[in-house]
Parts: C-alpha cells; structure tokens; sequence
C-alpha cells in the first residue's frame, strides 16, 4: 500500500520542502521517501516528478553537469504577497475568534513555500479583548448559508451579555424564526439580513451574537419586490436606524473630506467652500444614531441644516449633559 502511495508522498514533500527560492536534492526525496516505506531509484524518481508534470504540477528540474539534480515545487496557488494580505484580514477581524485566527493564520501559512514561512506574520495586530469570545461563529455562518442555498427558515436564539459579563440568551431564550436572504461584513462585523413574520419587515442581526441555527422545514418568506441589498445597507449598516431618509446639508472643516468620502462615498459634492469649511448634502435618516456619530466629531462637523433637524440635534445635545439618576439606595 505504501508504494502505491509513493507519489501522493512526493507531491507533499515538493510542496511541503521547496519553492522557487528552496530546492531539494535528489538525496533528500529518496531518504524522505524511504522512510514512508517508499524506497526509490533515482530513475523511477524521475519517471514520478515526468507524471506529476504531466498532470500539471509546475515542478522546475535542476540540472547541471557534474553537480546534484535538485527540484522545486512552484505550483503555489497562492503567492507570499496575497498569503499576507489574507493573514492581516483575519488576524484584524473581530468577528473572528482568536483561538480561530491562529487556526486560520497557521493554514495560511503552511499554504506558502518553505523560503516565505517564517516572513508571514500577522502585520495588523488586534487586542484579544476585542475579538469575539464567540468561537462557533464559522459554524454559524456555515448554517445560514446552507439555509440561503436550500431556500429554508433558520431558527436560533440571540445572545447579549449581562452585568457579570456572562453571554446569555435575550427574552428568557426566544427562539427567533427569519428567513436569510444574505450575509453582509460592514465596520468589522459579519450581519445576518432577513425576513422576519413576526417584525413582518426585513431585519438584522450581528453573527457573533447569534447561536447556532437550524433549518426549519419551511421555505424561505421571499424578499419584498422592493428589497435592494445595496440600498438596505447604505440605510442601515452606515450607522444610521430605519426611518425616513431625508437630505441633511453638514459643515465640516477641510480634513473631514476624507471621512465624508469614507462613509458616504464620492458622488457627494463639496459646496459652499470657505477659507476653513464646507458644506455637503447627504441622505440619512435622522435619527439618534446619526446625531450621535455627528457628535463624535464636535468642532469639525455639524448639522447646518434643515432647521427641525438642527434643532432635533440641539436637544440631544442638551440631553446629553444631564448625569444619569443615581440610586440613593
């Protein structure tokens, strides 16, 4: 059986010992290869890497007069610079666990040649304070696309935790029923989007508060005729509550022109433009989401106009200075 498997052994050894910057000798295939219990000459060593040529693998020959035929594996599906940027991705994700990241990480790596291991490390660094303690989130979406792909409901229970910093099940451990439509990841989160019978409209949820679904044997709710993924999300996921979409002229110093770009995109045209400011018409609802992230930029960005909208920014702004009721207990 051994010898049968012997060049399946050598297809892992070329991948697994050499690239276009490592070579291995003809000494070293056979001793590895001895010790599978695959002992070979050196001419039936050549016939095998002719075969693994032939079926498409790019192995480079080595040869020179006088000195040790050397091979090297260069078939790699994946170069060192595209290996790095999925490391990086993974490694910043926070919906991915960190006991999951290094798991991802170590695959990505064993997926290079041997003369690029030890250069891909993860170049973006996360605290593991942020990542998500939620380990079975792969098997989660793995679920709801299942569900997408054989058109049924999911069920599951929806998670937040308490004040012991315990994850728990919201509404005593409610069993939500949606029908998946698609996955989005936006600000560093993976987001279920549905129909809900209950709420009767489309919905959202973060992944990484979700327990594991399961597929009901109902077909999916089809997606309301007026459904469009990329309008749901501009409406939803850029920070904004569902509401009515209303144009909302901001003010904003020069800087800001790259987080006005970042968040709103580039068809949005600059106007009114003074030595320090300008102005930008966006459609958002307005609502405290919106308020709050306007907030984040005191000095740099407000709300110029309509007036009610202004003015609606004006009481949270009031609102926000009063202290929380303290209990006298």
């Amino acid at each position: 059986m051994a010898n049968k498997n012997r060049i399946l052994y050598l297809l892992q050894y070329l991948q697994s010992h050499s690239d276009e910057d490592c070579a291995v000798s003809t000494a070293e295939i056979r001793s590895a290869l001895k010790e599978k219990d695959c002992p070979v000459s050196t001419e039936t060593l050549r016939s095998d890497i002719a075969a693994l040529q032939d079926a498409g693998h790019d192995i480079v020959v080595n040869e020179s007069n006088g000195l040790t035929t050397t091979y090297s594996y260069v078939d790699r599906p994946l170069d060192a610079p595209e290996l790095q940027i999925l490391i990086d991705a993974v490694s910043s994700s926070q919906f991915i666990s960190q006991t999951r990241s290094r798991q991802l990480i170590s695959k990505l790596i064993a997926m290079a040649g041997p003369s690029h291991r030890e250069e891909l490390k993860p170049g973006i660094m996360i605290s593991e304070f942020i990542k998500t303690p939620n380990s079975q989130l792969l098997y989660t979406v793995q679920k709801i696309q299942q569900a997408i792909r054989s058109d049924r409901r999911i069920t599951f229970q929806y998670y937040q935790f308490n004040l012991n910093k315990e994850r728990v099940p919201r509404h005593d451990g409610k069993w939500y029923v949606i029908s998946p439509y698609v996955t989005i990841w936006k600000h560093e989160r993976y987001f279920l989007v549905g129909w809900s019978d209950e709420r009767e409209k489309v919905v959202v949820f973060r992944i990484d508060r979700m327990g594991i679904p399961k597929l009901t044997r109902e077909t999916r709710e089809p997606a309301p005729a007026s459904f469009n993924v990329r309008d749901y999300t501009e409406r939803i996921f850029n920070m904004y509550d569902e509401g009515d979409m209303e144009t909302v002229t901001l003010r904003c110093r020069h800087h800001m022109i790259d987080h006005i770009i970042d968040y709103f995109g580039k068809d949005v045209e600059p106007f009114n433009i003074a030595e320090e400011t300008f102005d930008v018409n966006i459609r958002v609802c307005a609502s405290t989401t919106f308020f709050s992230w306007v907030m984040g930029y005191v000095g740099d960005m407000t709300i110029a106009g309509p007036e009610e909208v202004r003015e609606a920014y004006v009481r949270l702004l009031q609102k926000a200075i009063i202290e929380v009721p303290v209990d006298n207990r």
